[in-house]
C-alpha cells in the first residue's frame, strides 16, 4: 500500500462527525472514527452489586432501555456497583439519565456521571 509523509496537519479530518468539541484538537476529549455521532460516556453507579442484575427485564436491561430512548447504545460494561454505557450522543445529560434511572428502578440508588472514556489504564 503506498504511503506519503504528510508535511503539516493532523488526525482531527478523521473524525470529524460535527461536533464542536471534536473539531478541536483537544485531550480528554472522545474521538469518534466510523460512528456517525460524536459519543458521550455515562457511568451509573448503584448502591448495591449489579452483577447479578444482568437478565431479561432486570436493572440493566432497564438502564441500557431509558439510555436507548434519546441516544444509541454501543457499548457498556458491568463492574460490581458500576455500569458504564457508551452512547452516541443523544439527548441525555447526566442529571435526566439519573432521574430517569432511578424512577424506573426504583431497587437501586443511581448516580450518573458524564464520565468521559479513558482506553487501556492499565
Amino acid at each position: 500500500m503506498p504511503t506519503f509523509t504528510r508535511t503539516n496537519g493532523g488526525a482531527q479530518p478523521v473524525v470529524a462527525t460535527g461536533s464542536a468539541a471534536t473539531l478541536a484538537e483537544t485531550t480528554g476529549v472522545i474521538s469518534s472514527v466510523g460512528v456517525g455521532k460524536p459519543l458521550q460516556a455515562f457511568g451509573f453507579t448503584a448502591n448495591a452489586t449489579l452483577a447479578t442484575q444482568m437478565g431479561t427485564g432486570e436493572a440493566v436491561e432497564q438502564v441500557l432501555g431509558i439510555v436507548g430512548q434519546k441516544a444509541t447504545v454501543l457499548a457498556y460494561q458491568v463492574d460490581t456497583t458500576l455500569l458504564s454505557v457508551v452512547c452516541e450522543e443523544g439527548a441525555w445529560d447526566a442529571t435526566d439519565l439519573e432521574a430517569n434511572a432511578n424512577a424506573a428502578v426504583t431497587a437501586f440508588n443511581f448516580n450518573v456521571t458524564d464520565v468521559g472514556l479513558k482506553l487501556a489504564t492499565s
